[in-house]
């Protein structure tokens, strides 16, 4: 039986200990054959990057050479190696793990792993530093100080052996800076920052002959455009097709995994759907023929699946949750997040959004609307669909994602309301709707919402899909069912559809149509009521609701209040 590699990022131990490996060994060639020695490339948190580091890493590590057969002997580049194959002094940065609270923290954080990698390096190849070289290397003040005294002691060796620079997550404490504190952002990034110094040193490197090719992964190109004219010797292969399935899991390489993974056959059918809605989705580049899943998520779900044949309790890595729910820190760059809220409300009503992809960003002038939906795009918020007429449209690529996003637009209407610093009622009035049938308590909490966030501007813009949202924002934090939007069943789409996940003690299934009528068109209640009632009538007669522990209701709000609502009797 395979073992499910979730949250491991070292090559060696996955190759030595029986852990799956999907090889991408073949984008190795790719990378070499490529036009630049110096790529970089995004993507989301938790999608593989680590690993595909420390893939190179032992790779090219001339340490590495003696175990060279048992990493990558029956993978494609084992097969067919490259003449570059271990024949590098690979000098590797990570940049997580740093206390961004304070400017002196940020530097404190930066320069440990900055020493840290040069450490690694010089003990590595200690076979051409001295302990003197070492010792100087390592006494230096100042993150730019320590590559460039590396560098120069490197290049008076004149080795025959030039370096492998690799950057790992090379922006991730600077996104973090950037979700609360634009300024500080600045000024340690661009201008004349620490960060900006320190990659500048590369470039005189590279151009020295000492570094002979460089890889950079991150999740957004902000930090890169900051350092421009620092560092400006990159290539950004992102978006590029040719690299498109570099990380991630393909529709069929999952559907493999499931069946290495010792899933019962009869089950990996209704499992596989499921995680593709979960999970898939993800499009990054124009002429990409694959959608990919998030490794790090369908991983997670096999490691708990395993453990007794279940779902796991919670879909979401917690890992996962607490990076992506900084969103709303980014909806708060530069000011303006009501205007960024309603490019949100747009995306969840019309289901897509088009903007063009802003490939260089300018802090220094303002942040765009363009600049936070490319912003979301490169976070893994959001997904490429198809060109057009202005650049790029983009979609919600999976029910992770969505689920995020109604909870952020749930949080902005439980803000200044009853429910904003205890969400129990919430709690109690779901637990009434799947437990005892009796959806009015939570149609109560609804009420209270609209009615503390009303206003005649609402009163415009309100429709069925607000309603809709809202009410999903309200049910996803709880994880004993999954939440469908527009769930077909017989060509009919209720509005939401509350379904038992596998081996929860959930009573009942809920369907629930919902309709909302302006107070200013309260003559049109008499037919919506009926077009409600017939719609509902159709939903439940359907072979998937016409179930015992299915339970339909249709309900009707007029402006902020709930009119009428009521259960589907056959």
């Amino acid at each position: 039986m395979i073992k499910i590699p979730y949250g491991e990022s070292d090559f060696h131990k996955v190759r030595t200990e029986e852990y799956f490996y999907q090889d991408r060994t073949a984008f190795i060639e790719k990378l070499e054959l490529w036009q630049s020695s110096y790529p970089v490339f995004l993507r989301p948190r938790r999608f593989g990057k680590s690993l595909f580091v420390s893939m190179l890493h032992h790779y090219y590590g001339l340490e590495h050479r003696a175990d060279f057969q048992t990493l990558f002997g029956d993978l494609y580049i084992g097969k067919q190696p490259t003449k570059r194959a271990n024949n590098y002094l690979v000098l590797s940065f990570e940049f997580s793990r740093i206390d961004t609270s304070s400017h002196e923290s940020t530097y404190a954080g930066f320069m440990v792993n900055v020493i840290e990698g040069a450490r690694t390096f010089l003990y590595a190849y200690e076979q051409f530093f001295s302990p003197e070289d070492i010792a100087i290397v390592l006494a230096q003040s100042s993150p730019e100080a320590v590559v460039k005294t590396l560098f120069g002691i490197t290049k008076t060796k004149k080795l025959a052996h030039k370096i492998y620079l690799l950057i790992d997550e090379y922006d991730h404490f600077a996104n973090e800076l950037l979700s609360f504190d634009l300024e500080r952002f600045k000024g340690n990034v661009s201008s004349n920052g620490f960060v900006r110094k320190f990659y500048e040193s590369f470039k005189t490197a590279a151009r020295d002959g000492v570094i002979d090719r460089i890889f950079i992964t991150g999740v957004s190109p902000i930090t890169l455009d900051s350092l421009t004219s620092g560092f400006n010797i990159s290539s950004n292969i992102s978006t590029n097709p040719i690299f498109h399935e570099m990380m991630g899991f393909t529709a069929a390489e999952v559907e493999a995994l499931l069946f290495r993974a010792d899933i019962p056959a009869e089950a990996i059918s209704v499992l596989y759907s499921d995680l593709k809605e979960w999970y898939d989705g993800y499009l990054f580049a124009v002429n990409a023929q694959n959608h990919l899943f998030n490794p790090d998520m369908v991983l997670y779900f096999l490691q708990q699946y395993r453990i007794d044949g279940n779902y796991p309790q919670v879909m979401l890595d917690t890992n996962v949750v607490s990076d992506y729910r900084k969103v709303r820190n980014y909806f708060r760059i530069g000011g303006r997040e009501t205007e960024k809220f309603e490019l949100l409300d747009k995306l969840i009503k019309d289901g897509y959004i088009d903007f063009p992809l802003t490939q260089l960003f300018n802090l220094e002038a303002e942040f765009t609307d363009n600049d936070f939906l490319s912003l979301l795009y490169y976070m893994g918020m959001l997904s490429y669909r198809e060109q057009s007429m202005v650049g790029w449209r983009c979609e919600i690529p999976n029910y992770v994602i969505k689920k995020l996003y109604f909870e952020y637009f749930a949080s902005i209407f439980l803000a200044n309301t009853r429910f904003e610093k205890s969400t129990r009622p919430i709690m109690q009035a779901i637990t009434d709707l799947i437990g005892e049938a009796n959806p009015e308590p939570f149609f109560k909490v609804v009420e209270h919402v609209l009615s503390e966030n009303h206003s005649n501007r609402d009163e415009m813009v309100y429709g069925e899909k607000h309603l809709q949202t809202l009410m999903i924002g309200l049910l996803c934090p709880y994880e004993s069912y999954f939440i469908h939007s527009e769930y077909e069943s017989r060509r009919a789409y209720p509005d939401i559809f509350l379904e038992k996940k596998p081996n929860t003690i959930v009573k009942y299934e809920i369907v629930l149509e919902l309709k909302y009528v302006k107070k200013k068109e309260e003559d049109k209640l008499p037919q919506v009521i009926e077009q409600a009632q017939t719609q509902l009538d159709e939903y439940m007669r359907s072979e998937r609701f016409s179930q015992p522990d299915v339970r339909g209701f249709y309900v009707v709000f007029l402006g902020g209040e709930v009119y009428q609502w009521e259960e589907w009797k056959p």
